[in-house]
């Protein structure tokens, strides 16, 4: 139920600035603003699969237990590592910008090469990729080596984030204000990996906290982080509007 709401919500917002991103990207060259706009792309692919009703429509299609999650989990891999490319062209130096553009893409490149094999060889029907079946070693595995991929990156990211912002906040404030929220949409994206990947690391140990918290817990921090992040990339432009408008109200009561 709460998987539903928090990732239908994420998936019309997605929607709405992946449609505003593109528009913006076309005639832009720069590798900023189409990276945006494929990682809203890509996310909004990726919490849509995430939505329940989607993922069981989604093993009904392809007769694929669990692919719904699979793609969940593909499309937030690829999403880290388009937004790791658009906080790199905007924080570094342009010469930099061709070598972190690889070795991003070889991070994430890495990281399927070993999720995707070891969830053909764990998936079965009436088992989940989640925390209620991380009795099962394999599962336990598969979602520690997924959520220690989104941890490292939501970290670079909130770094690189509060730095853009607090560079932008005083020549661009609406720019600023955007990298802040950024900044926290990955901060959220670190605390939804520490409360899942705690939960995990506790059952094995034998002492796990409760799963009824954890499962309404983990899905509220990372549908935040999604809603903060469409708000915090997309506030630039907006602000953009808005200042344009501004600027022509003025002139023409000039």
């Amino acid at each position: 139920m709460v998987d539903g709401i928090v990732f239908g919500t994420c998936t019309v917002a997605g929607f709405l600035v992946t449609a505003l991103c593109t528009r913006r990207a076309r005639g832009n060259p720069r590798v900023a603003t189409w990276s945006i706009a494929v990682a809203f792309g890509v996310c909004t692919l990726g919490v849509m699969f995430a939505v329940p009703a989607v993922a069981r429509a989604a093993e009904d299609l392809t007769g694929v237990a669990n692919v719904g999650k699979l793609i969940a989990h593909i499309g937030a891999i690829l999403w880290c590592a388009a937004l790791q490319v658009t906080m790199v062209d905007l924080a570094y130096r342009p010469e930099y910008l061709r070598a972190a553009m690889f070795q991003r893409g070889f991070a994430a490149m890495v990281e399927l090469a070993i999720m995707v094999p070891l969830f053909l060889a764990t998936n079965r029907p009436g088992m989940e990729f989640t925390t209620a079946y991380v009795s099962d070693p394999k599962v336990a595995t598969y979602l520690l080596i997924y959520l220690s991929y989104v941890l490292l990156t939501c970290g670079e990211l909130a770094f690189m984030c509060a730095r853009t912002a607090q560079r932008m906040w005083g020549p661009r404030p609406w720019s600023g204000a955007g990298f802040a929220l950024s900044s926290m949409a990955a901060t959220l994206g670190v605390a939804y990996t520490v409360s899942k990947g705690s939960y995990i690391v506790f059952h094995t140990l034998g002492r796990p906290w409760s799963l009824r918290v954890e499962e309404v817990v983990s899905p509220a921090l990372s549908g935040m982080a999604v809603l903060f992040l469409f708000a915090g990339l997309t506030l630039p432009m907006l602000g953009a509007l808005i200042d344009r408008v501004r600027a022509r109200r003025e002139l023409v009561e000039s």
